[in-house]
């Protein structure tokens, strides 16, 4: 008796430490404070005389054993060498004739297979990198339903490629949610190139609560992340702490909350002659786009926590909820989309977001940030 005694003593103990163990674990996996602190270095890209400004995001690019940046800043490619950020080529696009991309464009793709632009609302035209037209791909037509298609890979929603099966998600993003479009489902599509065909990716409804927010140009959108690895769809809205996700069409909520409180002011319309203008509140809180690093696996979820002034200058208030790719809240880090912009681009080095306040003309630095 006394040996089975000390041997459910000792089982007891490894039970203890290992429960202490894990809960330590799991403490230091927890991601919280002030984003500044995770930062680690800055890297610089170089401007050229013609080049005003440089894009938020870049897409990481590896050629043999050279690493690259590449980028769109208005109708040119921009490619960088990584990290030194030396300007290595830039392509300008032609906006009319054979290889002409259009002049509105509402997002972009940078895939190893080529570039994809959404082009004038019509189409969607994939060039190479050297600004030659591969083919062009008509959008869907607009339902009547719809009112008015508005795709787009701007604002956080993205375009998806998938070389394999060469296929390409797209987003179909409201301006303005109406009363006619609550019960719209066909929201994200997808075009098989290789067939010339598409269809419907991924169909949802928006919330009832927002019934709430028709005409707001900033609480009556939503967000799209889809997950390649997992196969899964995210869908986020502004005014929501939970999100949609979609394993196989099905869906299911996970928390993706705040710690802090929120206020959600819906806008105002007003009627000025022959123009109807929508006045979104500039103090609302709102959940904004996500966004997916796949080497340190986290999912960022924008949020503006509070804006607006007081005596002494004009403020705002964000922060980045954390997701782990199980879609457990992991964190929240705190920063100022003043001196940080919201969207940002990964590397296998880490997580790079631009500086707002640049100090030279001759280049532009982003803050690299490490989680892991």
């Amino acid at each position: 008796m006394k040996h089975l005694k000390d041997n459910s003593y000792v089982a007891f103990l490894i039970f203890f430490i290992f429960a202490c163990s894990s809960d330590k674990n799991q403490t230091k996996k927890l991601i919280e404070g002030d984003l500044v602190s995770f930062a680690t270095d800055t890297i610089y890209l170089e401007k050229d005389l013609e080049t005003k400004s440089l894009p938020l995001e870049f897409t990481y690019h590896k050629e043999g054993d050279k690493e690259f940046l590449l980028g769109i800043s208005g109708f040119n490619l921009l490619k960088y060498e990584y990290p030194a950020g030396n300007l290595v080529s830039k392509t300008t696009f032609e906006k009319e004739g054979p290889d002409g991309i259009g002049g509105f464009i509402a997002g972009n793709l940078i895939s190893e297979d080529g570039i994809f632009f959404i082009s004038n609302q019509k189409e969607i035209t994939h060039t190479d990198f050297e600004g030659k037209v591969l083919n062009r791909y008509p959008l869907p037509e607009t339902p009547e339903d719809r009112l008015a298609a508005n795709f787009s890979a701007n604002r956080g929603n993205k375009i998806y490629w998938n070389g394999e099966k060469e296929t390409l998600m797209v987003t179909d993003v409201p301006f303005l949610l109406k009363e006619k479009l609550m019960n719209y489902r066909d929201w994200v599509w997808e075009f098989d190139l290789k067939e010339n065909t598409r269809d419907v990716a991924l169909q949802f409804t928006f919330p009832k609560e927002y019934n709430d927010y028709f005409d707001d140009p900033e609480l009556g959108v939503y967000f799209h992340l889809f997950l390649k690895k997992t196969n899964q769809h995210l869908v986020a809205f502004p005014v929501s702490d939970s999100i949609l996700v979609f394993n196989e069409g099905k869906p299911s909520k996970v928390f993706a909350g705040s710690n802090s409180q929120l206020e959600f002011k819906k806008g105002k319309t007003e009627a000025r002659g022959e123009y109807t203008v929508f006045l979104p509140s500039l103090e609302t809180s709102r959940y904004q786009s996500m966004m997916h690093d796949p080497f340190q696996g986290l999912i960022f979820r924008h949020l503006v926590i509070e804006q607006g002034k007081n005596e002494n200058s004009v403020f705002s208030k964000n922060s980045f909820v954390l997701l782990d790719e199980s879609l457990t809240k992991i964190g929240e880090v705190n920063f100022s989309n003043r001196k940080i912009n919201s969207m940002g681009f990964y590397t296998p080095n880490g997580f790079y977001l631009k500086m707002k306040d640049q100090t030279s003309d001759d280049e532009e630095g982003y803050i690299r940030f490490e989680f892991r």
